[in-house]
């Protein structure tokens, strides 16, 4: 029988172990190249290659090579090929393209090209055509568009073979896994399992990493639990065929081998996420997970040496890159003080960060991340290192970091003495008062939260990463706290102008008090913390005012300013937000505070629709703090400059005639457009609303008080 040709794709940088895999499953004349393999079998090959290979996204049977020149002349190759031996007019099918030339320049076009010759060619051999359909078609066909011609191929795979049909739960920037299972190639992880040795992911996420490496050590084919293959609707497809290699797949699991892996993360959704994927996956009775931070972790009890394999967040997608140094020097420090004997496989996209570690990787890997260049560094760690405490010599701060050490030492005396005498826990104590150290410190009780304000672009980027590690080093030390309670984040305009969005998943909750008050507040997973601390003086003023009034919180965020009303004896509240989450944060500190939540309200949505929908008593006080910018699926785009005025109007129509409106705009920026707020009198309260720890800072909220105008 003539051998046929195949052509497997994967993740570039792991092209030589995909041809690895080929050989080991009997294909022939198997050639790596950019971002694949070629290759030669029988058609129980190109199964087996479904059914087998960790590493590669797709398994394609290439059908007719055409010319590609002109749109015509890819219409006419395509139209001259036997598509009516491969699917009929009652099936389904997709078309996808990669690639262009000169005249073909657009993958959506050459698709919608093949596609109609292939439906053309149907109708004309069968008197009708098949349909289109995108998402789960019967047959997959694969256009790679070359300088002047256009390789047809027919999908094997499918959807794409790093879904290995357990329907995994996922979290933010999940790990791929086939690119999983590359990584634990490339760290020697099959040889290690054979061994006998643990393995250990300490930020372990959904899990990913773990359930490759326990399929390997049981010789668990990776597409033994997936049911969707783009072969199984081919007029093609050897039915028999497939199910003799299933069933000797299942025959060649090793189910009683014992598992040595494990995992840990720090954020309990995550770990939950984790233990259900190995339910999913029928390994929840033998690996075991964990909740636990980073700096706790230790090698599993009972274990000789092994392999600890991570992915950790590089501020593509999760995080921010510039407030991630401290985890990667964390992760240094625990590799050489608790795990002397292993070796360490880091996945990074981030080359800055991955300095942080501070120890020399022995080997270094080329792999990329879907379209980010990564590494996968291998560190093996010497059995002395455990005994030493001390870190790397450059993890010291800077001799330029004296003045800022100098300044936060002169701040803490005179602005914490301040703080104590006025009973405030939470305050800031330093805001960029030296322009070379560009960030806000702001103390909560024991803990401290660090903000960098992004660094211009005329500021080399090493120099900025120095400055930050400096801060990072220099103010537990000055503030005297424990380096665990520092949480250090980079402000930078999110797009879609969300300043509430999840960073991270590390839960450093802590109840913190203001005025008597107890707030719950977040310094690790979001930019803010839930408790904007340049507004204690509102808060104050109105709790003040709020006796006996009916009051009205809209962009409410945590309900901090609702619970001081409420906590004044305010006759009712209703704190509207569009984020479920935060309305939930806000209940809690209502419970916190033992205030009534018959008479403290959330509604979650749009303001406008509140407001229109409203059949409550009319409104005496009123806190507006809306963002500078919303976007959002659930309501209209807001912009205040351009809204203002109108959101203004639409509160007075709900206001008494006394009523009070507090409005806050979040930047000094910001212009009041006085002349188009009609009927209302309007005087600036900014200057009595700025607490005395914020009156140095750059550029803080500005405020009114707005009433009828009743002259």
């Amino acid at each position: 029988m003539t051998p046929l040709d195949f052509f497997a794709t994967c993740a570039r940088g792991t092209e030589d172990m995909l041809a690895r895999e080929l050989r080991a499953i009997g294909a022939k004349e198997v050639s790596a190249s950019r971002g694949g393999a070629s290759f030669e079998g029988s058609l129980e090959t190109g199964y087996a290659a479904c059914l087998w290979s960790r590493v590669a996204s797709r398994v394609l049977l290439p059908l007719a090579t055409v010319d590609a020149t002109t749109a015509e002349a890819l219409y006419d190759g395509a139209a001259d090929m036997d598509w009516q031996d491969h699917l009929g007019p009652a099936q389904t099918f997709a078309v996808h393209a990669v690639g262009k030339n000169p005249e073909l320049r657009h993958s959506r076009f050459v698709a919608l090209k093949v596609k109609d010759a292939l439906c053309d060619r149907i109708r004309a051999a069968r008197g009708a055509r098949p349909n289109v359909d995108t998402d789960n078609p019967n047959v997959r066909i694969h256009v790679h568009v070359g300088n002047t011609d256009a390789r047809i191929s027919l999908d094997l795979s499918g959807p794409g073979l790093h879904k290995r049909g357990l329907e995994r739960r996922n979290t933010d920037a999940p790990l791929k896994e086939t690119l999983a299972a590359a990584l634990l190639m490339l760290s020697g992880w099959p040889k290690r399992a054979a061994e006998g040795q643990p393995l250990l992911d300490p930020m372990c996420g959904s899990g990913t990493l773990l359930i490759e490496a326990a399929w390997m050590a049981t010789d668990t084919a990776p597409g033994l639990q997936r049911e969707g293959f783009g072969f199984l609707g081919w007029r093609g497809h050897d039915h028999q065929m497939w199910q003799r290699l299933r069933s000797e797949a299942r025959d060649r699991q090793r189910r009683d081998v014992p598992l040595h892996i494990y995992g840990r993360d720090a954020a309990s959704k995550t770990v939950a996420v984790a233990r259900e994927n190995l339910r999913r996956a029928g390994l929840a009775d033998q690996i075991r997970v964990v909740r636990g931070l980073l700096r706790d972790a230790t090698p599993p009890p009972d274990e000789g040496p092994g392999l600890l394999i991570t992915n950790p967040p590089y501020g593509e997608r999760l995080g921010q890159a510039g407030a991630l140094g401290p985890l990667y020097e964390t992760l240094g420090d625990v590799l050489r003080r608790q795990f002397g004997g292993w070796t360490a496989a880091v996945f990074s996209g981030n080359k800055a960060l991955s300095r942080n570690i501070g120890l020399k990787p022995g080997a270094r890997h080329a792999v990329s991340n879907g379209p980010i260049a990564c590494e996968l560094l291998e560190y093996p760690i010497r059995e002395a290192a455990v005994a030493s405490d001390a870190g790397p010599a450059w993890r010291k701060p800077s001799p330029e970091s004296e003045m800022f050490a100098n300044r936060l030492l002169k701040n803490r005396r005179k602005i914490g003495k301040w703080a104590r005498k006025n009973g405030i826990a939470c305050y800031r104590i330093y805001d960029a008062d030296i322009p070379e150290y560009n960030v806000a410190v702001d103390v909560y009780g024991d803990s401290a939260h660090i903000q960098e304000y992004a660094a211009p672009f005329s500021v080399d980027p090493l120099v900025a990463d120095q400055r930050l590690r400096d801060v990072r080093l220099v103010v537990p030390e000055a503030l005297d706290l424990a380096d665990t309670e520092v949480f250090l984040k980079v402000r930078e305009r999110s797009e879609g102008g969300s300043q509430y969005g999840r960073l991270a998943e590390l839960e450093a909750v802590r109840t913190v008090s203001e005025n008597g008050l107890d707030f719950e507040v977040n310094l690790s997973d979001f930019l803010d913390t839930g408790l904007f601390l340049d507004h204690r003086k509102v808060r104050a003023r109105l709790r003040a005012e709020a006796a006996g009034k009916n009051f009205l919180n809209l962009f409410a965020y945590t309900c901090s300013a609702s619970v001081a009303a409420a906590a004044g004896g305010a006759a009712a509240t209703w704190s509207v937000d569009l984020s479920r989450n935060y309305l939930a944060w806000g209940r809690r500190n209502f419970g916190l505070n033992h205030l009534s939540r018959e008479i403290n309200q959330t509604w979650q949505g749009d303001w406008q629709l509140f407001l229109r929908n409203h059949r409550g008593p009319r409104f005496d006080l009123v806190y507006l703090g809306p963002p500078t910018y919303s976007k959002s699926k659930d309501a209209p785009t807001f912009d205040l400059q351009r809204d203002h005025s109108g959101m203004l109007h639409s509160v007075m129509d709900h206001m008494t005639s006394h009523g009070v409106i507090y409005f806050g705009a979040p930047s000094r920026r910001f212009m009041l457009d006085r002349h188009r707020i009609r009927g209302a009198h309007i005087e600036d309260v900014s200057a009595e609303m700025i607490p005395q720890d914020f009156a140095r800072s750059r550029d803080t909220f500005h405020m009114w008080r707005i009433t009828r105008d009743r002259g």
